[in-house]
């Protein structure tokens, strides 16, 4: 009666997704998942097979009636769970197979990461790989025996029904099965503290351009993924130590992904990855999580080139975000799916006659010339839309080029749509945030700085009670935050601050990591396990890679060191420390994976490259502002008790404050404007001595000696001073 009255519940505009049907149009099956709310268990609330959530009913259940746990793991836009579902799920046969000899569990991915990655490290251990849909079969106490991805009907029944007679005849054995399978997976998460030095990060970068892709860009071979967490790190290492090989990797990369296919040309926003390696067929779902990345990537690619393509690119996708993801509450929906229709890509590829029929014959000769409508962009018989030669596009040529692309858009959004994944995912909105801000200061749009500040704001609403929460589906907040939740979502909070330089978000910031700290920290072996709930799952297992999102523990380590320079709190270095060292033997091995990890030990061992950057645990905050015609303006913002020298100090002892050109093969410094310092005798000096308190600002004025924009190198000296005591000079390397 619960799951009937349930169904009711929903009302008249709700459409039930199955093919079993009664004449009235009502769903003839209807299981436990009626009552959830995810999209992507919804999806599955009707199909024949008994489904439960992930919970101690079924878990009970299971030990009740003595049965093996069979569970389905996917999200709501993955394009093969819906191809099992179809085949498999909503069918009956193999759901009366399910229902006699398992309790069958679905879990939604994206809220409960945790999950997955349980089982996805079991099938890894198992077969070499993993993917969606994940199957496994598990012990009532959560132990996992089998693993798989997808597997036509015929097989699945085959696998299901080996498993039934294993354990009704051999069920000794399937325990020590997933004894063992256990055992050994906790002893992979073992660690021992270990240490790495800055050799590791020229270490790292070979290893990425080693794998890169010198014909098609990108790393690896098909499907091919954006590695943002790897492109972020070529483009820091760039600002520090350019090279031509890294700027020739990350432009080719950029270049090539930005061309159409794998970017939606007409709509903004990307793809999730690319089925070939030309960047040209993708896997047509759109994931927040991309978006974010993928904007913060062309945003600081713009700074670093100040090429205009990487501008256009970063402003659409942000403002496809905006337009097309975003809730009325101000977060944004997670995902869009690959299928419409009943048909991957169908929604964004086009015939050649479609074409035709919007444009006119004047307009479509001149869509030809710039994009390609050739058998290679073909796809089931369409095309996607892909220039020709996105280099050859002058910045002129955009303004018919997106004349065009209007007409096609206008007609595009009348097709049925994918269906959109309405969760609001907190780690992933955390994303969000320091691209919009970004964004904002880089391309001076303060439509993105607001949005970037108002979703800062609608995330503080998602700690209730003192209670971090992981997901909001229509306005409804659900489960208790993993540790990727504190970690994103701290490191938001910190370019907060850095925009506003509101303590607030500092301190937010600190309460946050606390917790994290609380909640989170292995305090045996170091590092922040993923969950701190071990109710039938492997609660040490700790993210240390990067994958479509970065490693949450090197997230939290970029947290820990940028604290370290923003705060005179010795404890987040020193956890900082500890973090590194849980898995420095994993990065000596392989530092191709851990790009967010090089990342913050770049930012430890040298000094933050970045528009704000902090001196002396924060007590002087520098912020490098590009203006017109060559013009930077460093803007220095001191704490009370404490003052810098002047740029003439008046006594030789003291180090003057002072702004270096270190790039003289590219740039010169044409004037330097200091302000006038300010007289004071000070505790420490007999005669009055020349200072800057409170908040200075230098400007400069560049002139551009090469042809190609490399980006200026500066260098800003500091002597911080008290009424008493002066601290020893700094150096800060300013990217502006």
């Amino acid at each position: 009666m619960e799951l009937e009255q349930a169904y009711l519940n929903k009302g008249k505009d709700y459409t039930p997704r199955t093919q079993h049907l009664d004449k009235q149009g009502r769903a003839k099956f209807v299981n436990h998942l009626i009552l959830e709310s995810s999209p992507y268990l919804l999806q599955h609330a009707h199909n024949p097979v008994n489904w439960y959530g992930f919970s101690d009913e079924a878990f009970d259940k299971a030990k009740a009636e003595n049965k093996p746990i069979f569970i389905s793991i996917g999200y709501a836009t993955c394009h093969w769970c819906h191809v099992m579902e179809e085949e498999s799920f909503d069918d009956v046969e193999v759901a009366k197979f399910l229902n006699k000899h398992f309790i069958s569990i679905k879990v939604d991915r994206e809220i409960r990461p945790d999950v997955d990655a349980t089982y996805m490290n079991v099938s890894q251990l198992i077969n070499g790989s993993g993917g969606w849909p994940l199957n496994a079969v598990i012990l009532p106490d959560g132990k996992a025996f089998f693993a798989g991805t997808y597997f036509p009907k015929p097989q699945l029944l085959d696998i299901l029904s080996q498993i039934q007679t294993l354990w009704k005849n051999e069920k000794d054995s399937v325990i020590n099965q997933a004894n063992e399978i256990d055992n050994i997976l906790n002893k992979a998460e073992a660690k021992t503290q270990s240490s790495i030095d800055k050799s590791i990060i020229p270490k790292a970068i070979q290893a990425l351009l080693s794998n890169f892709d010198e014909m098609e860009g990108g790393f690896g071979e098909a499907p091919k993924f954006p590695h943002e967490s790897m492109l972020l790190l070529l483009i820091d290492e760039q600002k520090r130590n350019p090279n031509d090989e890294q700027l020739n990797a990350i432009t080719a990369t950029l270049d090539i992904m930005a061309s159409g296919g794998f970017y939606d040309t007409l709509g903004g926003g990307f793809h999730r990855y690319s089925t070939d390696n030309t960047w040209l067929i993708p896997h047509f779902e759109k994931m927040l999580y991309n978006q974010a990345q993928l904007s913060l990537v062309y945003t600081r690619a713009y700074q670093l080139t100040h090429k205009p393509l990487y501008r256009r690119i970063a402003q659409q996708t942000l403002n496809y975000v905006l337009k097309e993801m975003q809730d009325i509450n101000g977060g944004f929906f997670s995902a869009t799916d690959a299928d419409s229709e009943g048909e991957e890509g169908t929604f964004f590829v086009w015939s050649i006659s479609e074409i035709k029929r919007v444009l006119n014959k004047d307009e479509f000769k001149r869509f030809n010339q710039w994009f390609d409508l050739s058998s290679h962009t073909d796809f089931e018989g369409n095309h996607v839309i892909r220039f020709r030669d996105i280099n050859d596009v002058n910045v002129a040529d955009y303004k018919q080029i997106d004349a065009l692309l209007i007409k096609l858009y206008n007609v595009r959004i009348k097709r049925e749509p994918p269906l959109t994944d309405n969760k609001v995912l907190l780690s992933w909105n955390a994303l969000m945030i320091p691209s919009l801000l970004e964004a904002g200061e880089v391309f001076s749009e303060e439509k993105y700085t607001d949005a970037g500040l108002a979703l800062a704001n609608y995330l503080e609403s998602f700690n209730k009670n003192n209670q971090l929460y992981r997901v909001s589906i229509n306005s409804k907040l659900e489960t208790n935050a993993l540790f990727e939740d504190y970690a994103y979502l701290a490191n938001a909070y910190l370019s907060v601050f850095d925009q506003t330089h509101e303590k607030i978000w500092l301190n937010r910031t600190v309460q946050l990591v606390n917790t994290m700290n609380e909640k989170f920290w292995d305090k045996e072996q170091f590092g922040y396990n993923m969950t701190n709930n071990n109710k039938y799952l492997n609660a040490r297992y700790k993210e240390s890679y990067d994958g479509a999102i970065p490693s949450a523990n090197g997230i939290a380590y970029q947290v820990l060191v940028k604290l370290n320079n923003r705060t005179a709190e010795p404890a987040f270095i020193q956890r900082a420390k500890q973090l590194l060292g849980a898995f420095s033997a994993d990065i000596s091995q392989d530092p191709y994976s851990y790009s967010s990890f090089i990342l913050g030990f770049n930012n430890a061992t040298f000094t933050e490259i970045a528009n704000v950057q902090y001196a002396y645990q924060g007590r002087i905050r520098v912020q490098t502002q590009t203006l017109k015609n060559n013009e930077i303006a460093i803007n220095l913002d001191l704490n009370p008790l404490w003052h810098v020298n002047s740029n003439q100090p008046l006594q030789d002892s003291l180090i003057a404050t002072k702004v270096n050109n270190m790039d003289v093969e590219h740039w010169t410094i044409t004037k330097a404007s200091y302000p006038k310092g300010k007289l004071a005798k000070l505790g420490f000096s007999k005669d009055k001595i020349s200072i800057y308190k409170d908040q200075v600002s230098i400007k400069l004025s560049l002139s551009q000696r090469s042809k190609d924009y490399v980006k200026p190198s500066l260098s800003l000296t500091l002597q911080a001073c008290s009424d008493k005591v002066c601290l020893p000079p700094t150096t800060l390397t300013l990217k502006p």
